[in-house]
């Protein structure tokens, strides 16, 4: 039998004037439906079926015991009767209220409507725009695993709408947790693969790992915190459908999201880490110093920015995943999980910050369409950790620049030659770092003359 069109009646003021055939029909609707369950409740076998009986059972005697104060008040005469009633009144609402609070999935606290709505929106038109951008810049990686995760965040918003309608739905308080919860893991599996193209393009001599190596490494760490968070999902599912402790399932999921910190927080240190190299090299040896095949790329307007809008995206979302961690670590029934502030700030904001940058910055509006980034992605090579060392690569860029610096002084036309514009030009074609450095000692002489 199901027993979830059960009205139970939660009045918010217990002062108000209600009439006595509402009182009455209400009652009398309350009473029908307990005599129902009190047959019902006598031959049931499930444990998890009879519990959820017996809290209807008490929220119905709750919602007739009200009901029938109010009725006694409506037809009584003296002022001090009435008084009393009314306090008694009070009383029984807020022992209603107690046990709808009990019963329902946020604490008694609604999750909003006009918030949860937008954002289901907001995330729905995200999933719109990186579908365009991910399909014309064909970043096909990137799409995939971002529109994943951008699925999960319209699901999970609309599981929250469905909420606010029906704050006992156990269906739609697992479909919020379980959706919202997973998300980011898929949103940063579009960013360790970006990790990876970006260090073809830099060059891997700046990186400490391999550009498959993100890839490898952090979406399994990924894979791993989904299986842990969704297995915590499903148990702490199955004990609510119960009325057991959920501390099984939040343990579990617990488990995931701290995993999931620690590999992020490993994953920033090894982007800082590139960061830092790529902009002291460009700042001592110019563009010269990175990948030539990928010169375009860096040359493109947005390609800068995207390295801030990128560091921000990481750094927003574990936020958000530290948030997310002390919340399951506090419980179900903490005041992190059930108060919407903290949720809206520290879940809802720091993912659509997020997304906002990487779709305003998207990859494909850095990289453009023109040039095509090969990663090598075999096995062998992907599991091979022989690459050249970061200090090597600086030791050879510096033996370079002073093997260029003498040849450019050898080189260095005489003031006043008039073919000197030409073979400057000739040279910035084929040698760039020795052109740079050229123009450098050019103007070095000129400023000491």
């Amino acid at each position: 039998m199901d027993f979830s069109s059960v009205p139970i009646t939660v009045p918010v003021e217990t002062a108000v004037t209600v009439p006595l055939a509402t009182i009455t029909s209400v009652f009398a609707s309350a009473a029908s439906h307990l005599s129902s369950l009190q047959e019902v409740v006598a031959t049931e076998t499930d444990t998890g079926a009879y519990a959820s009986i017996m809290v209807r059972e008490r929220e119905l005697e709750a919602s007739m015991a009200y009901y029938s104060l109010l009725g006694v008040q409506a037809t009584a005469t003296d002022p001090s009767v009435r008084q009393a009633l009314a306090t008694q009144a009070a009383e029984a609402s807020a022992v209603m209220r107690e046990l709808f609070k009990n019963d329902s999935f946020y604490q008694g606290n609604t999750p909003s409507l006009g918030g949860n709505l937008a954002l289901t929106i907001i995330f729905a038109l995200f999933l719109l725009f990186q579908i365009v951008l991910g399909v014309f810049y064909r970043q096909w990686w990137f799409l995939n695993c971002y529109a994943a995760g951008l699925i999960l965040e319209v699901l999970g918003y609309a599981g929250r709408v469905w909420s606010h309608h029906d704050m006992t739905s156990f269906d739609a308080y697992v479909m919020q947790l379980v959706c919202i919860t997973l998300a980011p893991c898929f949103l940063m599996a579009a960013i360790y693969f970006t990790m990876a193209q970006l260090t073809v393009i830099m060059g891997q001599a700046f990186s400490i790992l391999k550009p498959m190596q993100y890839s490898l490494i952090f979406i399994i760490c990924d894979f791993v915190s989904i299986v842990l968070q969704a297995g915590g999902g499903a148990m702490a599912s199955a004990e609510l459908s119960n009325h057991h402790s959920t501390r099984g399932g939040s343990n579990f999921m617990v488990v995931g999201l701290a995993f999931q910190v620690v590999s992020m927080g490993f994953f920033q240190i090894l982007w800082y880490i590139f960061c830092y190299r790529c902009f002291v090299n460009y700042k001592r040896y110019g563009d010269s110093a990175f990948e030539t095949r990928y010169a375009g790329i860096r040359k493109r307007l947005m390609f800068p920015p995207f390295f801030g809008a990128l560091s921000v995206a990481v750094i927003l979302i574990f936020i958000r995943s530290i948030y997310r961690l002390t919340e399951m670590a506090e419980g179900f029934s903490g005041s992190l999980a059930n108060t919407e502030l903290y949720f809206m700030t520290l879940e809802a904001l720091m993912v659509s910050l997020a997304t906002l940058l990487v779709t305003v910055v998207h990859p494909g509006i850095a990289y453009g369409r023109e040039i095509e980034i090969i990663i090598d992605k075999r096995l062998k090579s992907s599991f091979s950790w022989k690459k050249e060392h970061y200090r090597d690569a600086r030791k050879n860029m510096d033996l370079d620049r002073e093997q260029d610096a003498s040849t450019v002084s050898e080189l260095e036309p005489y003031p006043g030659d008039p073919k000197d514009a030409d073979i400057r030009a000739d040279r910035d074609v084929a040698f760039p770092l020795k052109g740079r450095i050229s123009r450098e000692l050019t103007r070095e002489r000129d400023n000491s003359q």
